[in-house]
């Protein structure tokens, strides 16, 4: 279980993962030894698993951002899901691939992935589709994006 602090901490390393530790210390009201140990104890526990650079898409010649949701034929149990295991391998190796999602619904899966325009994308979505044996697939591509984060608030336990 997390307390205040480490939400603070969290929060604080979510907006900017470059804060020092004396810079958090003095955010959060502890000296700089105490908030290293929590960090590191955070960091132990998994709820934090990295620290990564945000970067601009379009100026690293990536400005086309789409969705792909597939629908895969369904096949006896066993052969789905080793044929699910190697699609998600598939899609790991693929730098283009930004996320991957089994769902549950009308699609198998949603994957939002980045191209340099549309015809790096069809040939991104060639090479998913021909990956799997899909019934169904849909591309929605991108027009403008109103809000992205990778920022989780910590749920709130209530104290007894």
């Amino acid at each position: 279980m997390i307390d205040v602090i480490d939400r603070k901490i969290l929060g604080l390393l979510q907006e900017n993962a470059r804060l020092s530790n004396a810079e958090l210390a003095e955010a959060v009201g502890l000296n700089a030894s105490s908030v290293f140990e929590r960090v590191k104890k955070l960091e132990r526990k998994g709820i934090i698993t990295g620290y990564v650079a945000t970067v601009d898409a379009e100026k690293l010649g990536k400005p086309l951002m789409a969705f792909i949701r597939l629908t895969i034929e369904s096949g006896p149990q066993q052969d789905a899901e080793a044929a699910q295991r190697r699609l998600v391998e598939a899609y790991l190796a693929e730098p283009d691939i930004l996320e991957c999602h089994d769902v549950a619904g009308e699609d198998c899966l949603i994957i939002k992935v980045r191209a340099a325009g549309p015809k790096e994308l069809k040939g991104l979505h060639d090479r998913i589709r021909s990956l799997t044996r899909s019934s169904r697939s849909v591309t929605n591509i991108v027009l403008s994006t109103y809000k992205q984060s990778t920022r989780v608030e910590p749920r709130i336990e209530e104290e007894v």
